[in-house]
């Protein structure tokens, strides 16, 4: 006997490391719950040239090749608040029971208001050049504090979606050691290790009294030969039967009439890593139209995760009902499947290739491309499993396709202090069909329209702000979990970003051209 396989998604909550990170939990989805808030700078422009472009410390996370193109020693505290909303409508939920009278039942309960929930996403990232050398080349270190998976979504405990799922919260939260080399003077290598802590929550609503109507059944088959067996004359069994079924259906043991709530929670850490290349075919002057100009790629990592915890059910009835005429001979019988206890469950999480290019023309002005590819695909299903073996286990069904991120993007150096943004960028999903998709992941494919500026009033500070709007397709739903409750509607969301980053400088740039050939200038030391 199984019961809704909605509260076996995926994960939430985060234990911080430092101060900074204390209480964030994102719930933007970049591609089901992957995050792109990592950059301030690279916001503004819809994250087109990550892992080219080389703006700021924050390179570090996009491609870690781009460290060593930085004239400077930098620390960027930044932060992007992520104001998600996720709007439920209903179009015909049901039970699907055939055989039995509670089927075509609809579901009860509303909409369950605005499941999005707004958070504030930080990210860290500091970077020191240890030496620039004309012979042996340029070598920097960094290290960066980011959050690359997460979601968190929220219901109303009595709508119609609660045995799918009530709350989701997963996070991930990665400390990335960087190391970088560019030899040759266009060519950059780098790595760095992902460090990965992931930490989940997930909550639904348990229908026991469907669970309960169907421990019942063989129980109600049996009374008319036991009363048989004690010389019970036939006309007082039907009766018999007829009112032990009418008081426990009293009492909720019927589809949607008693209900309880699971919820597990746990955390894991694992290591995965990342490695960048970055060839930079045109430097400075070399055209008398275009400067600057850089490929860029790099590959994250998947990483595997088997997050440990506890489950924990609220509100297990007891198979009981006062006045039935005969009594069930276990009323503990839910009891002792559904109780609190250890659990676990596997988080597969994707590998990401990223593929960038960066071009500058007219002194002022840069175009960037992007296309970041994120193969999802091996995440097909999560299982939760528990330590007694009579407690079911659960397997949330995803069936996730690869999913492929297109983005251009514009910067307008308009003078050495100031830098203008703007981007677009096209999102798919992993999601492939109305039947998985479910609202604790209530993703589609989305557009991305985003505008930023860099200000640098001084040499040894800037100030980064970036605005982004997500128009998400609706999504449709029509998800079915294993005790028949079909949730049928469609999901209306869309995403706000707001950001901003401060980062300080220090040091100085390369030697100057005539003894090593210097790349780009950072945007608003020299344009």
């Amino acid at each position: 006997m199984k019961f809704g396989p909605g509260w076996r998604t995926s994960f939430s909550t985060v234990i911080c490391l430092v101060t900074f990170l204390i209480g964030s939990s994102p719930t933007s989805r970049a591609g089901s719950f992957g995050l792109n808030e990592q950059s301030v700078s690279s916001l503004g422009s819809a994250y087109a040239g990550g892992a080219a472009q080389a703006e700021d410390a924050s390179t570090l996370f996009f491609n870690p090749a781009g460290l060593a193109l930085l004239n400077h020693g930098e620390l960027q505290i930044g932060g992007e608040f992520i104001a998600p909303s996720a709007n439920f409508q209903n179009q015909g939920s049901r039970l699907i029971a055939p055989g039995t009278p509670f089927n075509n039942e609809p579901l009860t309960g509303g909409n369950g208001g605005d499941g999005g929930v707004d958070h504030l996403i930080p990210n860290v990232y500091l970077s020191q050049p240890l030496f620039r050398s004309p012979t042996y080349g340029d070598l920097t270190i960094g290290i960066g504090l980011t959050v690359p998976f997460g979601l968190e979504t929220d219901y109303q405990p009595d709508w119609v979606g609660r045995y799918v799922a009530l709350r989701t919260k997963l996070i991930t939260f990665d400390i990335q050691p960087t190391i970088s080399y560019r030899f040759l003077d266009r060519i950059s290598i780098g790595a760095g290790l992902d460090v990965q802590y992931a930490s989940a929550r997930l909550s639904q609503a348990i229908d026991f009294g469907e669970i309960g109507a169907a421990t019942l059944a063989p129980f109600y088959a049996a009374i008319p030969g036991q009363l048989a067996a004690l010389g019970v004359p036939p006309a007082a069994i039907s009766r018999t039967v007829a009112a032990t079924e009418l008081a426990y259906a009293r009492a909720g043991f019927v589809p949607q009439g008693r209900d309880g709530v699971a919820e597990v929670q746990g955390d894991d850490w694992s290591v995965g890593f990342t490695i960048g290349f970055i060839f930079e075919y045109l430097k400075g002057n070399e055209l008398p139209f275009f400067q600057d100009g850089r490929f860029g790629f790099s590959y994250r990592s998947a990483i595997d995760h088997t997050i440990t915890g506890t489950g924990q059910f609220r509100g297990v009835p007891s198979l009981t009902a006062i006045g039935a005429p005969v009594q069930f001979p276990f009323p503990s019988a839910l009891q002792d499947v559904f109780f609190n206890q250890n659990a676990s469950a596997g988080l597969d999480l994707p590998a990401i290739y990223h593929f960038s290019l960066y071009q500058r023309f007219l002194e002022k002005f840069a175009m960037m491309g992007d296309i970041e590819w994120t193969r999802w695909n091996r995440l097909q299903q999560v299982d939760i499993t528990f330590s007694n073996p009579s407690t079911p286990s659960n397997v949330l069904n995803l069936q996730y396709d690869d999913a492929v991120r297109y983005s251009v993007g514009v910067e307008w150096y308009a003078l050495k202090q100031l830098t203008f943004r703007g981007g677009f960028a096209y999102d798919e999903t992993p999601i492939h069909s109305a039947e998985t998709r479910t609202p604790r992941i209530p993703d589609n494919n989305r557009y991305f329209l985003s505008a930023g500026l860099r200000w640098q009033p001084c040499s040894f500070v800037a100030f980064d702000v970036g605005y982004a709007h997500l128009f998400v397709q609706d999504g449709t739903v029509d998800f079915t979990d294993t005790q028949g409750h079909n949730l049928r509607g469609k999901f209306s969301d869309s995403v706000d970003i707001v950001s901003a980053a401060i980062t300080f400088l220090w040091g100085g740039p390369k030697p100057p051209p005539e003894t090593a050939p210097s790349g780009k200038s950072p945007v608003g030391y020299a344009k």
